[in-house]
C-alpha cells in the first residue's frame, strides 16, 4: 500500500468516527429537547416572559461559551503586551 491509501484509509475511518459521534450528540440533544418542552418563567432586565426550557439551557450554555471565549481572548492579548 502507498502512503496515499493509508492517508485516504484513516481519513476514512476517523470521517466515520466523527459520524458517529454527531449522531449521538444529535440523538441526545432531541431526547434533551422531547424531555424538556415545559414552559419556566424568564425575567431578564425589564423583560418578563415564559420561554421553553430548553430555549432557556440553550441560550445560557451558548452565551456561557461566547463569554468564556471572549475572556480568554483578552486574557491572550493582554499577555502578548
Amino acid at each position: 500500500m502507498t502512503d496515499e491509501q493509508l492517508t485516504e484509509e484513516s481519513s476514512g475511518r476517523s470521517g466515520l468516527g466523527k459520524l458517529i459521534v454527531v449522531a449521538i450528540v444529535a440523538v441526545a440533544l432531541a431526547a434533551f429537547v422531547v424531555q424538556n418542552t415545559d414552559d419556566t418563567p424568564v425575567t431578564w432586565l425589564m423583560f418578563d416572559e415564559s420561554a421553553p426550557l430548553w430555549v432557556v439551557i440553550v441560550i445560557s450554555a451558548v452565551a456561557g461559551a461566547v463569554l468564556s471565549e471572549a475572556a480568554g481572548w483578552l486574557i491572550r492579548r493582554s499577555r502578548r503586551r
